[in-house]
């Protein structure tokens, strides 16, 4: 992977400009279902149709980091043997052919619809973590460092902005109880899309790669050595492993807990997307303002107040689609700031895993936090249970539900994970390793 990381120097601006364009494309069709599957109402409504429980429901929003918390490294095996192109090509396959399934499910009956449909989910979820450890690569083959703030803003601003708006008229449209083929052919729709990236990629030029037959655990000890890349890792995944619930239960909340239509929480969801859109939008602006460490402090700080806010005002449901929508731009700052980090700190010497490992940890964070919230939605918690507050000249009996208890644990968690702020690279920028932001 060496030749990709110098490939960028040797571009014009107007090359540069041209794969840009056609990486931001790739990401205009592939990520429709990407968004459908972490960030939209969509699936969550179809399940729901489908007659699965809450726990499926939050298990299959957790399927995406279970997948590639497992899948990452041996990804990026892959990608040094076959290179990034020929991973990517295949990935799309198996999420086109994955959603279709998920789509037709319905016609398998009763007895195996939903059970047919996490299966797509499930096989959507590992094509999605094979391309990850390609797409890197491929990004720092035509973008220079200054380029990466720019290009990371613009590029989710740009396909959140397209799927934010379609998604908001999909909301729009299909009513408060819309048919399930109207969501059969959504569905449909989105995963014959995810071609779109393949077809995008494979006409951005890349330097020829010898297959080689990387041996994953001796590059796998090179980038545990970074202790930068390493405390990074783990600091986002704790992170995750307490936010990463919060959206995704909030949807959830608003259609089980308060009882509100589809209609409208299709709309919240598209309400958050905007949120999303807005963060990547000024993403650039804010970090050339206040700076990494700062922007990572107060991203930190959203990722306490949200769920502990949805908490105390969880029975007014303006309150929790203005904390969506407040965690949704705190989100979207994250994984802009999350993904420039994985460029500044992967080692050319192993790009491939360098990248890989992080997401790695990112996804462990991901999936053990929604599956955390799933099984303690399993009937762990009672439904409602009473807090009584002595303010002394007056007592307040609170009643929280089990959804508002799930939010506490998440700002609880990201409160104490606070104390590994300290292995940031920008909050302690004097290190040995390779860190070139």
């Amino acid at each position: 992977m060496d030749d990709l990381t110098n490939f960028a120097s040797t571009l014009s601006s107007a090359q540069r400009k041209k794969y840009r364009i056609l990486a931001y494309a790739s990401t205009w069709f592939g990520n429709f279902s990407d968004v459908m599957i972490d960030s939209s109402a969509i699936l969550i409504l179809y399940f729901t149709m489908l007659g699965s429980s809450s726990s499926m429901v939050m298990l299959t929003t957790s399927l995406t980091g279970l997948t590639s918390m497992f899948l990452f490294i041996p990804s990026a095996g892959i990608v040094n043997k076959f290179g990034p192109k020929k991973v990517i090509e295949y990935s799309c396959y198996l999420g086109t052919i994955s959603l279709l399934f998920v789509a037709v499910s319905p016609f398998f009956g009763e007895t195996l619809d939903q059970y047919i449909a996490f299966a797509g989910c499930l096989f959507y979820c590992i094509s999605k973590a094979i391309w990850p450890p390609a797409w890197y690569p491929i990004l720092n083959s035509i973008l220079l460092p200054k380029e990466r703030a720019g290009f990371f803003g613009f590029l989710r601003f740009s396909y959140f902005i397209l799927t934010g708006s379609v998604f908001w008229l999909i909301g729009h449209f299909m009513g408060e109880k819309p048919p399930v083929w109207f969501l059969q052919l959504v569905i449909g729709i989105i995963g014959v899309m995810v071609m779109g990236r393949h077809f995008c990629l494979v006409r951005i030029p890349l330097p020829e790669i010898k297959s080689e037959s990387t041996n994953i655990k001796e590059s796998l000890i090179a980038t545990i050595k970074n202790s930068s890349l390493v405390g990074f890792s783990v600091y986002i995944c704790i992170l995750l492993f307490a936010f990463s619930p919060v959206l995704p239960l909030a949807l959830k909340y608003l259609k089980s807990g308060l009882n509100l239509g589809d209609g409208f929480v299709q709309e919240v969801s598209a309400f958050g997307i905007a949120g999303m859109v807005l963060g990547y939008l000024l993403y650039s602006t804010i970090l050339r303002l206040i700076g990494m460490r700062a922007l990572q402090l107060s991203v930190h700080a959203l990722y306490f107040v949200v769920p502990v806010g949805i908490f105390f005002f969880g029975a007014n449901h303006i309150a929790v689609t203005l904390l969506y929508f407040v965690g949704s731009f705190a989100y979207a700052c994250f994984w802009c700031m999350m993904s420039q980090e994985i460029l500044a700190l992967a080692n050319p010497k192993s790009f491939a895993m360098g990248s890989a490992f992080v997401q790695t940890y990112q996804m462990i964070g991901m999936g053990l936090g929604r599956v955390a919230s799933s099984v303690l939605l399993c009937g762990m918690l009672a439904v409602t249970w009473d807090w009584k507050v002595d303010l002394g000249f007056i007592d307040i009996t609170l009643t929280i539900s089990q959804y508002q208890t799930i939010f506490l644990f998440c700002g609880a968690m990201s409160l104490l994970s606070a104390i590994f702020i300290v292995c940031l690279p920008s909050i302690v920028p004097q290190h040995d390793d390779y860190y070139n932001p």
